[in-house]
Order: C-alpha cells, then structure tokens, then sequence
C-alpha cells in the first residue's frame, strides 16, 4: 500500500510529546536500520518479512508504505503503549476508546472513530 498513518498521543486538544523509550522498545525487535535517536528515519521489518519506512519525532510516529499483516500487530502494541491516537490520511481518526475523545482537538474529534487495539481489528480497519 502507498498510504501513511500517524500516531500521536493527545491531552487537552493538543499533541503531548510521546515516551521515546516506549517508542524504542516497541520498535526495536523490528528495526533494520536506524541511529540513536530514531530521528533520521527507521526502517522496520515485520514478522512476515515486509518492511516499512518510519518517521519519529517528539510527538508523532509516521508510517509510509504500510503493508497488512504483522504490521498491524507492530502498530496495535505502539499504540497501547503509548496511549495514542492514530490518524491515517484516508480514513478517519482512530481513538482507543471513548475516554480518548475528549482528548483529541476540536477539528478531529466528532469524526473519531472506536477500534479496538488489536492487529486484526486495526488491518480490518485499516488495511482494506
């Protein structure tokens, strides 16, 4: 797929800056080749072999060319760890559960919608 997604993590309508050791522990059984800081592009490799181009900065991870599979799984466990939102540029945004509504900015809010955090319901969600 040629789409890109991103996580933040919101509080009072605002992107907050992410963990980056969470970050780093989510990524690292998959990263093929990245520096210290994660902040000059990450390449990852999936359980099923594909690899995805990740962007990290303090308050967002992007994903480019995103493939279903495992990548799902990868992005469900960042997105839990982190407590974040996740917003695709072809679909709506993705909150975790009600209560991370309230939390998103005005323009993004009322067209969030509820996935579970799981690799199969965010590739249901997502990958079609």
């Amino acid at each position: 797929m040629g789409r890109t997604l991103f996580v933040l993590r919101y509080r009072d309508g605002e992107p907050e800056p992410l963990p980056m050791d969470a970050v780093r522990e989510v990524l690292a059984p998959y990263v093929v080749a990245a520096d210290e800081d994660l902040r000059n592009g990450v390449l990852i490799r999936t359980a099923d072999g594909h690899e995805v181009d990740v962007d990290v900065n303090e308050v967002c991870v992007a994903f480019s060319r995103f493939p279903g599979g495992s990548f799902f799984d990868v992005l469900a466990r960042l997105v839990d760890r982190l407590g974040a939102t996740v917003i695709p540029v072809d679909r709506p945004v993705i909150i975790r559960g009600e209560g991370d509504r309230a939390h998103l900015s005005a323009d993004i809010r009322d067209g969030a919608v509820v996935v579970a955090t799981t690799g199969p319901a965010l590739d249901a969600f997502l990958g079609g």
